[in-house]
């Protein structure tokens, strides 16, 4: 079929948006109706579901002890401690309840959402991590956020397999380095920006395969440069140690003189490396992938952000994970084998078919509406189905959705093809990195439609 360009009116923001060709045939594969929605506000509204950094003391709805958790003390949520919540120790399918035709989809998932235990972490796959939040597979961190595959490592955000680093942001394969962004497979390397495959640098800026460089810029396989002069090994070491690296006060000012010195070189307009066709910005070894950020492994998709291990093909909408990802859709916290998922959040390992789920992993599959369910398949709203009345029961719903929409107070109709509501989320909008992306006031974010509510001030003692 031949598709033809669109222009829609999102019926949030009221500004028209385009729907193209290319679009229409990735909305007709995942047998979804085109988003009502502008990308923005889609993007603002998944992420109004997502604490990215901020760690909160809750009350174990199982022990009544307050644990760290990524949800504060005020969200209506129930949470267990992570290790009790995957244990198998519960069984999350006794909350599970009838789907009822006379009310909206969502009424009913919210009612289900308020009932069934949450994790207290988004994390798994973690040894002596108590202090981090939404992380897999990371071991001895401290303070640690979105990092997959850590050791040893504090006050780290985004980063793949690095270990002994500190202070450090969208890191990647990084070994004993400090106060770096955007650096990947670098060694002792400090203070340093958009490098890759080095070692010894301090206060470099884009600087590939180099070794023992000093305050310079878009070097390219070179060792012992000083602002971009060559020196050799003994005299480069000796301006080293000259430069005082210890005193705070002298490194400071080597900080300024470097920024600036920066300042003199063109820079590169996007940050990319082996792409075929792409758009946005931090993309690497992607093809056919547009409207992308912070993206590795990305192939035929739009709209992504933060999905550094791939492969992900054939995803629109997507943010936060990767790691063999198929045919994702107005989702959130997904990867690690999932296909066919759409308008979900928090699932990962082995998950196909599902959606709208929270918190569901792993290994689960054919699964509507449902929360905290763990190795299940053929089930809504957590009540177990035969595959045929799963098959028969779930179009029906979607009828259901389209013919009794839920509508907020701002008339915003939500039927099948909507991402869960904003004033549904378990997180209030400051909490959250829509409020990061999208900063509002609290008068400007509640006319909006977000939640906003105080949170007990974090004065917790050592």
């Amino acid at each position: 079929m031949e598709y033809k360009s669109e222009t829609k009116n999102c019926q949030n923001c009221k500004k028209d948006f385009t729907i193209e060709p290319d679009d229409f045939g990735f909305y007709e594969k995942i047998k979804v109706p085109p988003p009502t929605f502008c990308p923005k506000c889609r993007l603002q509204r998944r992420m109004t579901w997502r604490n990215d950094w901020h760690l909160f003391k809750k009350k174990d709805a199982l022990t009544g002890e307050e644990i760290f958790s990524f949800l504060p003390d005020e969200s209506p949520v129930k949470i267990y401690d992570r290790d009790y919540w995957i244990s198998g120790a519960w069984d999350p399918m006794k909350y599970g309840q009838e789907y009822d035709f006379s009310r909206s989809f969502f009424e009913q998932f919210y009612e289900l959402l308020l009932k069934v235990p949450l994790p207290a972490h988004s994390m798994f796959n973690v040894v002596n991590c108590n202090y981090c939040t939404n992380a897999n597979n990371i071991k001895g961190c401290y303070l640690v956020r979105g990092a997959s595959f850590t050791e040893d490592s504090a006050y780290i955000i985004w980063d793949q397999e690095s270990k002994n680093c500190l202070d450090s942001h969208m890191t990647n394969k990084c070994e004993l380095s400090y106060g770096n962004v955007d650096t990947s497979a670098c060694y002792r390397t400090f203070f340093s920006v958009d490098c890759e495959s080095s070692q010894e640098l301090i206060l470099c800026k884009d600087c590939v395969g180099c070794n023992s460089c000093f305050g310079s810029i878009g070097l390219r396989n070179k060792s012992y440069y000083i602002f971009n002069v060559q020196y050799k090994r003994e005299e480069y070491l000796k301006k080293i140690t000259e430069f005082n690296l210890g005193s705070n006060g002298a490194l400071q000012l080597l900080k300024e003189k470097a920024y600036q010195h920066w300042t003199n070189y063109p820079q590169k307009f996007i940050h990319s490396r082996q792409n075929v066709n792409v758009s946005g910005d931090y993309i690497y070894e992607s093809k056919n992938a547009h409207e992308c950020y912070r993206v590795r492994g990305v192939e035929d998709s739009k709209f992504i952000q933060n999905i550094l291990t791939g492969p992900v093909k054939d995803c629109y909408d997507y943010g936060n994970y990767g790691d063999n990802a198929e045919l994702v859709y107005e989702c959130l916290v997904a990867g690690s084998g999932v296909y066919n998922i759409k308008f979900t959040t928090q699932v990962i390992s082995n998950v196909k078919n599902l959606t709208y789920c929270v918190l569901c992993f792993p290994s689960n599959s054919d699964l509507f509406g449902c929360v905290s369910l763990r190795h299940k398949q053929y089930c809504i709203l957590n009540k177990q189905y035969t595959k045929e009345e799963y098959e028969e029961l779930v179009p029906k719903i979607i009828k259901h959705m389209n013919e009794m929409p839920y509508i907020n107070q701002r008339g915003i109709v939500y039927k099948y093809g909507e991402f869960f509501p904003s004033e549904f989320s378990y997180l209030p909008y400051k909490a959250t990195a829509a409020y990061e992306w999208f900063p509002l006031s609290e008068k400007d974010a509640k006319t909006q439609g977000f939640l906003w509510y105080d949170t007990v001030k974090q004065n917790y003692k050592v």
